[in-house]
C-alpha cells in the first residue's frame, strides 16, 4: 500500500471517528437540555409549594390565633361573668352573657364540635389546628423539599453532561489534529481521544441509569397525616399512619424521625433510638435528630453513646446550650465529675455570651435560652429525684441502677449546679450580667399554709399544710429572715408540675426590714372563679439574683 494509500485511508477513518463524536456530542447535548429543562420543570413546582405551603401555614395560623385568642377567649370570659353572675344571684346578667357566649360560638368553628366538648366544657385545639392547617401544610412542604431536591439532582446530572459535552469536544480536537500529522504521534492523538470517547460513554450510560429521588404522593399524604395525629398526641395512631408511608418509601427520612418522636412518647425508648439511627443514615443526620438520639441513649442508661452523639451534634453547633447540659448530665451519671463541671460552665459561658451579643444589638436573648436553662435544671432535680426513689409524673432520668457515680457526690454536685443555673438565668434575665458573689441573705425554710381570721378580721392561727385541698385560693407562705437591705431585689417564682408558672411571678423591692418575719400571699382570691389547679408547686425566693430559699406544696385534685 503506498504512503497516499494510507493516508487516504486513515483520513476515512478519521472522519468516521469525528462523524461518530459528534453524533455522541449531538446526544449529549440534548441529554444536558433535557435534564437541564427537567430541573427547572422541578424547581418551578418546588416554588409553587414553597408558596403555598407558606401562605398556607401563615393563613392557618392567623385563623386559628382568631378562633383561640380570639374566639375562644372572649367565650372563656363570657362564661366566667356568667357563672359569677350566677353565684351573685344576678339571673338576667347571666342571661345575658350566656346569649353573647351563643353568639361568639357562632362565628368560629373550635367552639362547636368536633372540636368542642360541651361535657369539659372547653375545645381541642390540637385536633382543630392539625385539621386546619398543619396537616396540609406539612404535606405542600414535603412536596416542596422532593421536588427541590429533584432540581437538584436532575442540576447535577445536566451539570455531568455540560463536561462531557467539553471532553468530547477536547476528543474531536485531538481527533481533527490526528489529521494534520504523520506517524505515530497521530495514533497517539486517536488512542488519547477514543479513551476519553470510551471514558464518556461508561460514565453516561452510569448516568442514564441513576436513580433519581423520587417520593411517593402517597406516602407524603400518610406522612403528614401522621404528623397531624401525632400533634394531638394520638402518637399510636401517627405510628400506623407513619409505618403506611414507610410501607411505601422504606428510606423516608422524616417519617422514620417522627415515628421515633411518636415511640419516644409512648415510652418505648429502643424503638425510638432505632428510628433515630435509621433516619440519620436515610439522611437526616441533624442536629435535631442528633439531639433527641443523644437524649433517649440518656435515658437509657447508654451513657458512652449518649456522649458520643451529643459531641457530634457540638462539632455542628458549639453555641447549643441545651446539648452542652444534656452533655453534662450525661458525664455526671457516668461519674466523671470533672468532664461533666466543664460542661456546665462551658454552657453557662455561652448563655452569658448570648444574652451579652443579643443586648449589644439592641435585640432580645432567644426564648428559647431561657428555657435551655431552666431544663438543665429541671433535668438535675429529675436525675436526683430519680436516684432518690421519689420520681415525679414529668421525671425523665435514666433507672438509678444504671447511673455509675457516687450517689452521694452526684447529689452534691447537682444541687450546686441546679443553684448556679437557676441564679444564672435571673441574674440574666434582670441584669444581663452573670449573678454577684454571694449575699448575706439567711430566710428559714418556708411553712406554707393558711391564715385563719375572726369576724373582726384579726389573724386567729395560722394552719400549716404541705397538702391543700381542692378549690383553695390562697395559700400564704411564712418565713424567718436576716441580712435582707431594704430595696433589694426581690423575684419569686411558682412552678408547677416541674414548670414555671409566670402568671405568678412576682418582681419587686424588698420592702421590710434587714431581719424579722414575713409573709408571702400566693393568691387568686380576688376572683370568686379561680383557684390553685392540682398539683405539686415549688416556690423559689431570689434576693438580688441570689436564691435564697425554696420549698414545695401540693394542691389535690377533686
Amino acid at each position: 500500500m503506498t504512503p497516499e494509500q494510507r493516508e487516504e485511508r486513515f483520513e476515512k477513518f478519521a472522519s468516521v471517528l469525528i462523524a461518530t463524536v459528534t453524533i455522541l456530542a449531538a446526544i449529549t447535548a440534548f441529554l444536558q437540555a433535557y435534564a437541564s429543562n427537567e430541573a427547572d420543570r422541578a424547581d418551578r413546582q418546588a416554588q409553587d409549594f414553597s408558596i403555598r405551603a407558606t401562605t398556607t401555614r401563615v393563613n392557618g395560623a392567623l385563623e386559628f390565633s382568631y378562633d383561640w385568642q380570639g374566639a375562644f377567649q372572649t367565650w372563656r370570659e363570657l362564661d366566667l361573668q356568667a357563672a359569677s353572675a350566677e353565684q351573685e344571684g344576678d339571673a338576667l346578667a347571666a342571661e345575658r352573657f350566656r346569649r353573647l357566649q351563643d353568639h361568639i360560638a357562632s362565628l368560629s368553628p373550635l367552639l362547636n364540635p368536633p372540636y368542642f366538648d360541651e361535657q369539659q366544657n372547653w375545645p381541642d385545639p390540637a385536633r382543630y389546628e392539625a385539621e386546619l392547617y398543619l396537616v396540609e401544610a406539612t404535606r405542600l412542604a414535603e412536596h416542596f423539599a422532593a421536588q427541590a431536591e429533584l432540581s437538584n439532582a436532575w442540576s447535577n446530572i445536566a451539570n455531568v453532561f455540560v463536561i462531557q459535552l467539553t471532553l468530547l469536544t477536547v476528543a474531536l480536537s485531538l481527533y481533527g489534529l490526528s489529521t494534520t500529522i504523520r506517524g505515530m504521534v497521530r495514533w497517539l492523538f486517536v488512542g488519547v481521544g477514543s479513551a476519553i470517547v470510551a471514558f464518556n460513554l461508561g460514565w453516561m450510560a452510569v448516568m442514564l441509569i441513576v436513580e433519581l429521588p423520587e417520593l411517593p404522593a402517597e406516602a407524603i399524604d400518610a406522612y403528614a397525616q401522621g404528623v397531624g395525629m401525632a400533634y394531638q398526641g394520638r402518637d399510636a395512631e401517627a405510628i400506623a399512619l407513619f409505618d403506611q408511608a414507610l410501607a411505601i418509601q422504606p428510606d423516608y427520612a422524616n417519617a422514620l424521625y417522627e415515628r421515633g418522636n411518636a415511640y419516644f412518647f409512648l415510652g418505648d425508648y429502643q424503638q425510638a433510638v432505632a428510628d433515630y439511627q435509621a433516619a440519620r443514615e436515610a439522611g437526616r443526620n441533624d442536629v435535631t435528630v442528633g439531639w433527641d438520639l443523644g437524649w433517649t441513649y440518656y435515658l437509657l442508661g447508654q451513657f458512652d453513646q449518649a456522649v458520643l452523639v451529643n459531641a457530634q451534634v457540638l462539632a455542628l453547633d458549639p453555641t447549643l446550650i441545651g446539648i452542652r447540659m444534656n452533655q453534662g448530665l450525661a458525664l455526671l451519671a457516668q461519674g466523671r465529675f470533672d468532664n461533666a463541671q466543664l460542661e456546665y460552665q462551658q454552657a453557662l459561658d455561652e448563655a452569658v455570651r448570648q444574652v451579652n451579643q443579643a443586648r449589644s444589638t439592641g435585640q432580645q436573648p432567644p426564648a428559647s435560652l431561657w428555657y435551655y436553662l431552666d431544663a438543665g435544671a429541671a433535668d438535675l432535680e429529675s436525675l436526683l429525684d430519680q436516684i432518690n426513689g421519689t420520681p415525679k409524673p414529668w421525671t425523665q432520668a435514666p433507672p438509678p441502677d444504671l447511673v455509675q457515680a457516687d450517689f452521694a457526690r452526684l447529689q452534691a454536685f447537682a444541687q450546686e449546679h441546679i443553684k448556679r443555673i437557676k441564679e444564672m438565668t435571673v441574674a440574666l434575665e434582670f441584669t444581663g450580667q452573670p449573678p454577684p458573689g454571694p449575699g448575706n441573705a439567711n430566710v428559714s425554710a418556708f411553712r406554707f399554709g393558711q391564715e385563719i381570721y375572726d369576724q373582726q378580721g384579726n389573724l386567729v392561727r395560722f394552719d400549716e399544710y404541705q397538702t391543700f385541698e381542692y378549690g383553695v385560693d390562697e395559700i400564704a407562705i411564712w418565713f424567718d429572715f436576716t441580712g435582707i437591705p431594704p430595696g433589694a431585689q426581690e423575684v419569686w417564682k411558682i412552678y408547677r408540675n416541674g414548670f414555671e408558672d409566670q402568671s405568678l411571678r412576682t418582681v419587686s423591692e424588698w420592702a421590710l426590714e434587714s431581719s424579722g418575719k414575713g409573709v408571702k400571699y400566693i393568691t387568686y382570691a380576688y376572683s370568686n372563679i379561680f383557684i390553685f389547679a392540682p398539683g405539686e408547686y415549688t416556690v423559689e425566693l431570689y434576693i438580688d439574683q441570689q436564691l435564697v430559699q425554696r420549698g414545695s406544696f401540693t394542691v389535690a385534685g377533686p
